[in-house]
């Protein structure tokens, strides 16, 4: 049986992805780079494709976010 779709993806974007925006310039095309090697290495792993993980727009969302974390400087903590 294949791994848990969310377990691979987070666990892919852990091991895959750097959190520093300013590598390679433009975010968006690193986004999108990077969101083909996870559909590979997704299929690789016999992930089903339809799965609800894999939505391009939700990869995208968390990708970015892996690679720009939030700069508001209350972000995380408790008021």
């Amino acid at each position: 049986m294949a791994e848990n779709p969310s377990n691979f993806v987070r666990d892919w974007i852990s091991a895959n992805v750097q959190t520093d925006p300013d590598q390679g310039g433009d975010i968006e095309a690193r986004v999108a780079e990077i969101a083909e090697h996870l559909t590979a290495a997704s299929r690789e792993a016999e992930i089903p494709q339809d799965d609800p993980e894999l939505a391009p727009d939700l990869l995208r969302d968390l990708i970015h976010a892996a690679i720009q974390p939030p700069t508001h400087p209350n972000h995380g903590r408790s008021e």
